[in-house]
């Protein structure tokens, strides 16, 4: 990992290059900076903040990004929009890397590349008074090659229209890998809540086929871990497992059963010990 005055690298693209499946997890409500160690000290790679749908501000973002990168776990954000003062503030609050959702067509993630990338790619601002830059001195022309080359751009297919555009949109220089959003797919579908009806498997694979024929990391978001572990078998290489609120339903869904069933075993059918 290369370090210096912001130069905290993430290992994905190093991971990506070696053809090695990445593990993270997504954080939609937990603001306690405890929760980014926590992550880190189990060995999850990467977390995504949601901004899109968790109720995070920028200043809690930039709080769990600052911890995450002394933690040594990348931290990367799900914005909610394509908008520029997304991109460019937390990126320069410190984000390794941006995950855009919804996206469509060619021309959107050409507008991403321009709001996420410094020149000559892009048209990102640069700031020396901003964590991404650890509040250091630095070599303005070697931290803008370095950004530029290192910082990770995913974008998330969530319709059959980001599926048929596909094609054009992963030839757009500059995207590092591409995470399927089952639950909007499946919802923009017409068969909302069934992430496995064969129209939306056709579809995921039509995306696997389409990522492994252009050499195009890929994951998905799941709280199944089987479900993962098949697709990881399949090539995957981006695993998002669970979130905060998806591993606090199912320990509480399984130990109130448990609990439950000790406290009044008469009432769910067992006999009395």
């Amino acid at each position: 990992m290369k370090k210096g005055p912001g130069l905290v690298s993430s290992p994905i693209k190093q991971a990506f290059a070696d053809g090695r499946v990445v593990i993270g997890t997504m954080i939609v409500q937990v603001r306690a900076p405890a929760i980014i160690q926590l992550l880190a000290n189990y060995g999850l790679e990467f977390v995504f903040l949601d901004m899109e749908h968790g109720p995070y501000n920028l200043e809690t973002a930039a709080d769990l990004i600052q911890v995450a990168r002394l933690a040594g776990i990348t931290p990367l954000v799900r914005v909610p929009d394509t908008q520029y003062h997304m991109y460019a503030r937390l990126l320069d609050a410190g984000a390794q890397g941006i995950m855009t959702p919804r996206v469509e067509c060619a021309d959107q993630v050409r507008q991403i590349m321009r709001y996420s990338k410094y020149p000559p790619m892009g048209q990102r601002g640069f700031s020396r008074l901003a964590a991404h830059v650890d509040f250091a001195e630095i070599d303005f022309r070697e931290y803008v090659r370095w950004a530029n080359d290192n910082l990770l751009n995913f974008i998330q297919i969530e319709s059959k229209a980001g599926v048929e555009a596909l094609p054009e949109m992963i030839a757009v220089p500059g995207i590092d890998g591409v995470v399927i959003g089952m639950d909007d797919l499946a919802l923009s579908l017409g068969v909302a809540g069934n992430t496995k009806d064969p129209l939306a498997e056709h579809m995921l694979e039509r995306i696997v086929a389409t990522c492994e024929a252009h050499t195009m990391p890929w994951g998905l978001h799941l709280p199944d871990t089987e479900r993962l572990v098949h697709w990881i078998e399949r090539g995957m290489m981006i695993a998002t497992f669970s979130s905060d609120i998806w591993m606090f339903q199912e320990v509480l869904q399984e130990g109130m059963q448990k609990l439950r069933a000790a406290a009044a075993p008469g009432e769910t059918g067992q006999p009395d010990s």
